[in-house]
C-alpha cells in the first residue's frame, strides 16, 4: 500500500519541476522558434490574402461572410497542426527518456511517477496548444470581423484543447508501453490517421451493403401532359426505394477529430442559407449539418420535394431526428486518454517487477 500511495502522491513542486524540465528540452532548438514563426507569419498572410480582394471590389460591405469562413478554415487548419505535431512529441516522451538513460534518474529521485506523467503531460500540452495561440492574432480579427459570437469561439478553442490533451495523454500511453521511440510515435500516427481519414472512409464505404427496398410517400409537384407542372399542386406518390442506412455506421464517426469540432458550430438552416443569403454559414457549420444529415436515421420529410408554400404540401411530417455526435465522441477520446495516462503511471512505478529484453534502465 505504501507504494501505491507513492506512486500516485502528486505535488505541485515536483509536477512543476518535470514540465519546466521538459520544456527547456522541448524548445531548446531555435527551429522550433522558427516553425512556429513561419506558423504565424502563414496564417495572417492567408487571412489577408483572402480578405484583400474583398475590400478591394466590394468594400467593407461584403467582407463579413468571407472572415466567418476563413476563421472556420483557419480552426480546421490549426486541429490539422495539432493531430501533426502532437503525437510525435509525445508518442516519444517516456521511452525516449529511457533510451537516454534520463529516465532512471527521475524514478530515483522524490518525483512520484504520477508527477512524472502529468508534467510531460503539461508540457506536451503547453507545446501542441502553441499553434493555437499563435493562431489567435490572425484569427481572432476574422472573428470579429465575421460577426463570430463569443460562445462559438470558445466552444471551437475548448474542443480543441481537448482534443490536444487527448491525443498528448495516448501518446504518452504508447510511449510508456513501447520499448522503442520510433515504434511508439508510428502508432500514434496510425490512431490518428485511423480516426481522421480510416473512419469517414469506413464510413463513406458501408453504403454499399448498410441499404434496404422500402415503400415510402414522396410529395412530388404534379406534371401535365406536356412535362411541366401543373399548377404547381404537390402530390402524394408511392413508391419503393433503396433507403440508405447511414446513421447505423454513425459509431465510426464519433472520435473524428473534424466532426467533433464542427460540432462546436451553429448548426445552420441551409434552406434558409441558400434563398436568403444567411452569413452566419461557414466550413465548421455546413460540415456539421451535413454529416447530421446524411447520419441520421430515414424519416417521412426525407421524401418531400415540395416547396412549403405549394398547394398540397404536407404540414404534418415534422422533422428528421439529428443526433448530436460529439458527446459519444468526447466520451469514447476521454475514456481512452484517462486509460493512457493510468497505464503510463503504472508503468514507471519502481520498483519493475518485469523488464523487456534490451531495455536500458540507465
Amino acid at each position: 500500500m505504501a507504494l501505491r500511495n507513492g506512486t500516485f502522491s502528486l505535488r505541485p513542486r515536483g509536477l512543476w519541476l518535470v514540465t519546466s524540465l521538459e520544456l527547456r528540452q522541448r524548445v531548446r532548438s531555435a527551429r522550433w522558434y522558427i516553425a512556429l514563426g513561419a506558423w504565424t507569419l502563414i496564417l495572417l498572410g492567408i487571412g489577408v490574402m483572402a480578405l484583400a480582394p474583398v475590400l478591394y471590389t466590394s468594400g467593407w460591405g461584403s467582407i463579413a461572410p468571407v472572415a466567418r469562413v476563413m476563421f472556420s478554415l483557419q480552426m480546421l487548419l490549426v486541429l490539422f497542426a495539432m493531430l501533426l505535431v502532437t503525437p510525435a512529441l509525445s508518442a516519444g516522451s517516456i521511452n525516449g527518456d529511457r533510451s537516454a538513460g534520463t529516465l532512471a534518474t527521475l524514478q530515483a529521485s522524490l518525483l512520484s511517477p504520477l508527477e512524472i506523467v502529468l508534467g510531460k503531460l503539461l508540457a506536451g500540452l503547453a507545446t501542441g496548444l502553441a499553434f493555437l495561440v499563435l493562431a489567435m492574432p490572425s484569427a481572432l480579427p476574422l472573428a470579429v470581423l465575421g460577426n463570430v459570437s463569443v460562445f462559438y469561439l470558445l466552444r471551437v478553442v475548448a474542443m480543441i484543447c481537448f482534443l490536444t490533451f487527448c491525443v498528448t495523454a495516448i501518446g504518452l500511453g504508447l510511449s510508456a508501453i513501447t520499448q522503442r521511440q520510433l515504434g511508439s510515435v508510428v502508432l500514434a500516427y496510425v490512431l490518428v490517421f485511423g480516426v481522421t481519414v480510416v473512419g469517414p472512409i469506413l464510413w463513406g464505404t458501408s453504403m454499399v451493403f448498410l441499404h434496404e427496398e422500402r415503400e415510402v410517400t414522396e410529395y412530388v409537384v404534379e406534371t401535365g401532359e406536356d412535362g411541366t407542372s401543373a399548377g404547381g399542386i404537390c402530390v402524394a406518390e408511392t413508391a419503393t426505394v433503396k433507403v440508405y442506412r447511414m446513421d447505423l455506421a454513425q459509431p465510426v464517426l464519433w472520435p473524428n477529430p473534424v466532426v467533433m469540432l464542427a460540432e462546436a458550430a451553429p448548426t445552420p438552416e441551409l434552406m434558409e442559407y441558400w434563398e436568403e443569403a444567411n452569413d452566419e454559414v461557414d466550413a465548421l457549420s455546413v460540415l456539421k449539418f451535413g454529416m447530421r444529415e446524411v447520419s441520421s436515421p430515414p424519416h417521412p420529410s426525407d421524401y418531400n420535394y415540395c416547396s412549403p408554400d405549394a398547394a398540397g404540401s404536407p404540414q404534418d411530417l415534422g422533422e428528421p431526428m439529428q443526433i448530436p455526435l460529439w458527446p459519444m465522441g468526447v466520451a469514447a477520446w476521454a475514456v481512452v486518454a484517462l486509460g493512457a495516462l493510468a497505464l503510463a503511471v503504472l508503468r514507471l512505478a519502481v520498483p519493475i517487477r518485469r523488464l523487456g529484453k534490451g531495455t536500458r534502465i540507465a
